[in-house]
């Protein structure tokens, strides 16, 4: 895999869920209800051979001239066929089978990693698209919804078993090639979003048609039961819906509570742990890192605990004052200082977290970090007029890490699983684990 030569420090990065922000704050109006009736296997005919073209057209172009290093991740031939062979079948394809190859494409050379920022993200209201009202987690115990909007309230909790009678396993692997990803890790957060989309579905004919679709689940209590679900329009200044949806659903369990809050920290006197977590990148918290810096100097400090788990970036040139305080003595010191990272550490939080890894003696602990040490974003967006959709391309490599480092992710040095049942008790068990580890005094 090549790189960008020059190693760069400095600049902004945007993240996926910040992004998805982004695009609804430019205030585009809200879409039309799209009927439930559409059917996806009915060809639509102004889409022909030169519309689709355009949009392919534009896509090849910004991988040419854009990206800094556009077909590290695949051959550039290969993608030309692939999108030639689009070009020669869109005639005979539906407006959500062409979605479907549109978002293929855009994804493909992010497949091997390092380029989770590039592909189109049809979350927003622009798009025309509809969405299931739900949030879910992969936990180790299955796919589980977290929240859900009324009427379905009461399918929190559930396990999601299977979608239009298609297990559940089968359709995720269906949908996985349409999102981008810098690892495997971060495809287990982001590529969900992919799943709530009813258009998509269709597409992939998992459905047979955009609209009401039947979930099988399995509440809490081992009861079995279909539901037919209604998408809905993603709404404008819905943080629910658009903001950031890829993470774990806040509850009101220590870790998850604050998720909206940059940094803030709690001290445990029972194990003498100094808790801080770490939510944006951003240039609001430097009286909140000066407390923490100066609270770990007290004698009863045993650790420092950073959690990163529901970081998914920001702005990364804000980094330096966190960045200096964990380095201060008092803190970086082996079987002191730990890291909590995770699918959703993405962005300017793996740049954070692979700084930290340089130049501290940290502890990871949680599951892999879903950003690459080192990684493609900065993003800007490539209208597609064809469809009306977006691409988001990658503009920088950012070489955090050494330049020879082949990693996509960081492992973590504790690895811990998160079970259902842990989320919906409020247990926390990678801070448990932590717990267990000798502290360094």
């Amino acid at each position: 895999m090549s790189h960008a030569p020059k190693k760069l420090r400095v600049g902004r990065i945007l993240t996926l869920g910040l992004l998805a922000g982004s695009l609804v704050a430019c205030g585009a109006p809200l879409p039309s209800a799209a009927p439930s009736g559409g059917n996806a296997s009915t060809p639509v005919p102004s889409a022909g051979l030169a519309d689709i073209r355009t949009d392919l057209g534009a896509m090849l172009d910004s991988r040419d001239t854009i990206h800094p290093d556009g077909w590290h991740g695949m051959a550039r031939a290969d993608w030309v066929a692939a999108a030639d062979d689009l070009a020669a079948r869109a005639a005979s394809l539906s407006r959500d089978e062409q979605l479907v190859e549109l978002v293929r494409l855009a994804a493909m050379p992010s497949w091997k990693g390092r380029d989770g920022h590039t592909g189109i993200f049809p979350f927003t209201p622009a798009d025309g698209t509809l969405i299931y009202p739900l949030r879910w987690w992969q936990f180790s115990d299955g796919l589980v919804i977290t929240a859900a909007r009324p009427p379905y309230e009461d399918l929190v909790g559930s396990r999601v078993e299977a979608i239009a009678g298609r297990p559940i396993d089968e359709v995720i692997e269906l949908v996985e090639p349409l999102a981008p990803r810098d690892n495997p890790s971060n495809l287990k957060a982001f590529g969900l979003l992919y799943l709530r989309v009813s258009n998509l579905l269709a597409g992939l004919g998992v459905i047979d048609q955009t609209g009401p679709t039947e979930f099988s689940l399995v509440d809490r209590d081992g009861t079995r039961r279909d539901v037919e679900i209604e998408p809905t329009a993603p709404l404008a200044d819905d943080d629910w819906d658009s903001g950031l949806p890829h993470r774990l659903a806040a509850t009101d369990a220590p870790w998850l509570r604050d998720q909206d809050t940059t940094l803030w920290w709690t001290f445990d006197e029972d194990s003498g742990t100094l808790f801080a977590q770490f939510n944006h990148v951003r240039g609001d918290a430097t009286g909140v890192v000066a407390e923490i810096r100066e609270k770990a100097k007290e004698d009863a400090v045993e650790r420092v605990v950073i959690d990163l788990r529901h970081n998914s970036g920001g702005d990364n040139t804000t980094l330096a004052p966190l960045e200096l305080a964990l380095r201060d003595p008092d803190i970086d010191q082996a079987g002191r200082l730990f890291a909590i990272i995770g699918r959703v550490t993405f962005s300017a939080a793996a740049n954070f977290a692979t700084d930290l890894e340089g130049a501290t003696s940290v502890t990871f602990a949680g599951e892999a970090m879903g950003g690459s040490p080192n990684l493609y974003g900065d993003t800007r967006p490539v209208p597609l007029p064809a469809s009306g959709q977006t691409l988001y391309m990658a503009t920088r490599y950012w070489e955090r890490s050494t330049p020879d480092d082949a990693r996509l992710t960081i492992e973590p040095d504790i690895p811990v699983d998160l079970s259902s049942d842990d989320y919906f008790a409020g247990r926390d068990p990678v801070l448990e684990a932590i717990l267990t580890v000798p502290t360094a005094g």
